[in-house]
């Protein structure tokens, strides 16, 4: 266990842009965060990864390994996002955060980017969308809820709509350690990880 110290909150650029996208919306509950709407305020089309979609540039490229891909317009923070229509609700809506984050902040197409730069980018839209996706100011209705009884990450999962692997992803990004859940023990906010 490791006690949470008052949290000193660096927000990093990342966490900057997906607090600027979510200021344009007036969400309540984390379960409110709508990604389709969220796209279609921003221009973003979503249309199915399936070959009667796509244009004779898109054809030529190899993607039948692909879940979802996003392919920036040239002006403006619009472009496109296709995918593979049938996905868990859960997982399409993480993917779907992670293409718009791309389209948001990178300016060039994912299938014709080097290695380097595409790991790069990958990393900084899986951030962002972790940011949209459990903002930080939800997260501490998640705190407030382990004072009256433990919250193991599958609770925090199941609160935001994500993958118990997203939440550790986020959380990790907070306290740098893993942590699978929060309890309170002589009135202090302990994280737990569980070995």
């Amino acid at each position: 266990m490791h006690i949470l110290s008052p949290e000193k909150k660096h927000i990093d650029d990342w966490e900057k842009r997906a607090n600027k996208v979510l200021s344009r919306f007036h969400y309540q509950h984390p379960d409110e965060i709508d990604m389709y709407d969220i796209c279609w305020k921003y221009g973003i089309v979503i249309k199915p990864l399936d070959k009667n979609y796509l244009s004779e540039i898109d054809k030529s490229l190899s993607i039948n390994h692909l879940k979802s891909y996003s392919i920036p317009n040239k002006n403006g923070r619009r472009g496109t996002i296709y995918i593979v229509p049938d996905l868990d609700p859960i997982e399409k809506r993480m993917l779907l955060a992670e293409e718009f984050c791309h389209i948001y902040s990178h300016y060039s197409s994912q299938l014709i980017t080097d290695k380097l730069t595409l790991d790069k980018q990958e990393s900084q839209a899986r951030r962002m969308s972790a940011y949209l996706l459990m903002p930080h100011r939800f997260l501490k209705d998640i705190y407030a809820a382990a004072i009256n009884e433990p919250i193991l990450i599958s609770d925090i999962a199941n609160h935001f709509l994500v993958t118990e692997e997203f939440a550790h992803y986020r959380l990790e990004l907070i306290y740098k350690h893993k942590v699978d859940g929060f309890v309170q023990i002589r009135e202090r906010l302990w994280s737990l990880e569980i070995f």
